[in-house]
């Protein structure tokens, strides 16, 4: 049964995730048809109308295909996101991962320093401003990230907007530029969907996202830019091959290479 807690996410947006990992993990096959209306009701302990409103929104997707008079079937080649992404460490997969996906929706402006950014970029008390960078990205026409990034005056002014469209901003600060980036700092965290990131990744409010926050340095270790990037939980996974190694005697949890 559901948790009925609208606070946190709507039961029919629970009903709609439920049904969907079903479908990514093969228990619910391309083709084959998913349980009627009543009994999802009955199993998840939710109305009928939650459930109807939950395969409007994957019929919607092309998850599932609604056949009047019979029920609903699973789509014989359903969309399930983004393929995992196998994530080592090194930039260049950060590269690869921005290349796999179209961009919309850019916006540049500049804004006020916070706090927590002067004290994250290690900024100069002189620095009063920023350059923020927000972009929508998508896979198979559909939302899946929100992307917002900051960076410093002088090399934010540099950046053009059309060019955000078709290549990554990564390798406009590295190729075009000619920043070295040297390594990223990346928190990962369960989040809740504020209107802003709801709306743009077309989903109810307060809805799961993972939200992951990246710093990235230059030389001399020097911190350069802040991004800040919410996925959809129902389109992205993030994946990371761990080992067993032993240090100092020890054993621990290692990225395999």
């Amino acid at each position: 049964m559901l948790k009925r807690d609208h606070r946190v996410v709507p039961l029919y947006y629970q009903v709609e995730h439920v049904i969907r990992q079903r479908i990514t993990n093969g228990e619910y096959a391309p083709g084959s048809q998913i349980p009627s209306e009543n009994e999802l009701s009955r199993e998840m302990g939710v109305s009928r109308v939650t459930v109807r409103e939950a395969l409007r929104e994957l019929v919607r997707e092309d998850m599932l295909v609604k056949v009047q008079g019979k029920g609903s079937f699973v789509s014989h080649h359903p969309s399930t996101g983004l393929p995992a992404v196998k994530f080592t460490g090194f930039l260049e997969e950060l590269y690869d991962r921005v290349q796999k996906v179209s961009v919309k929706d850019v916006e540049v402006s500049q804004v006020p320093v916070s706090d927590e950014l002067r004290k994250l970029l290690s900024l100069a008390p002189a620095e009063s401003e920023l350059v923020r960078i927000k972009r929508l990205r998508y896979v198979n026409d559909a939302p899946y990230a929100f992307t917002i990034n900051f960076l410093p005056l002088e090399i934010g002014r540099q950046i053009r907007e059309k060019e955000l469209y078709r290549v990554p901003l990564l390798w406009i600060l590295q190729e075009e530029l000619k920043i070295p980036i040297t390594r990223a700092h990346e928190t990962v965290e369960a989040a809740a969907a504020d209107p802003d990131v709801a709306k743009r990744l077309d989903i109810p409010l307060l809805s799961p996202v993972m939200h992951v926050k990246r710093v990235m340095f230059t030389d001399r270790d020097r911190p350069l830019e802040l991004v800040e990037s919410y996925y959809r939980a129902d389109r992205y996974q993030y994946s990371v091959n761990l080992i067993r190694v032993k240090r100092e005697g020890k054993w621990a949890w290692g990225h395999e290479s």
